[in-house]
């Protein structure tokens, strides 16, 4: 697969097993429902969140008529919540956040075999594209590193939002990406992907077994 040059820094210390890694997207596979757009509701509030989105409805209609992606909007909608938001308030609203919403949200079959596989720590990583403050802090409960979220970055300066996504939506072929841009390699050996949505394809494409939405009683 053929991907575009990233402008994120590769944080990893490590080189990536030789087992190969094991690799599940959150949103859908894990959880039961979209965490990301919760999260905006439960950071900004009824009210604010109500306005919020009213004020993002244009960009929702193009998206629909095909005049802009969804990084477009996924960009839009980052700016929209969190520019001029501090650090501190956003990752004290992620921690409460995966403290007390995310864990009844979690399918029962998804974290039965999300327990097997930390047998193989080191190789056990989530890929999502939703954003890292909370996934990082439900990772950490769950006794993996941080640093196996590979999610969207939120973009500070001197504390505070900047409204951008620091480097791209981790979503598609960005999944595979980011994998990549992790170890700075330009391969790396995916053993398992665990996936449920149209964003996962790639990602399941590049693995050397690949699961669709795995924890559910049906596939719809």
């Amino acid at each position: 697969m053929s991907l575009p040059p990233s402008n994120m820094t590769n944080t990893a210390p490590f080189a990536a097993p030789e087992s190969g890694l094991i690799v599940f997207d959150f949103d859908g596979t894990i959880t039961t429902k979209d965490t990301f757009a919760l999260f905006l509701r439960y950071y900004a509030g009824l009210l604010p969140w109500f306005f919020k989105v009213m004020r993002l409805m244009p960009v929702f209609m193009a998206y629909k008529l095909g005049r802009i992606d969804r990084h477009a909007v996924k960009a839009a909608v980052i700016k929209t919540f969190f520019k001029g938001e501090t650090e501190e308030n956003i990752f004290a609203k992620a921690q409460t956040f995966a403290n007390d919403v995310i864990p009844p949200l979690i399918r029962p079959l998804a974290q039965e075999c999300f327990d097997q596989k930390k047998q193989d720590i080191e190789s056990l990583y989530i890929c999502s594209a939703s954003i890292t403050p909370y996934l990082r802090h439900w990772a950490v409960q769950q006794g993996l590193p941080e640093d196996h979220v590979l999610a969207v970055e939120l973009e500070f300066e001197s504390g505070v939002a900047t409204g951008r996504i620091a480097g791209y939506n981790v979503w598609g072929e960005n999944k595979v990406r980011r994998i990549y841009q992790a170890f700075n390699s330009d391969y790396v050996h995916i053993k398992e992907a665990y996936g449920d949505t149209r964003g996962d394809l790639e990602l399941l494409n590049a693995a050397e077994a690949s699961y669709f939405k795995p924890f559910r009683l049906s596939p719809s």
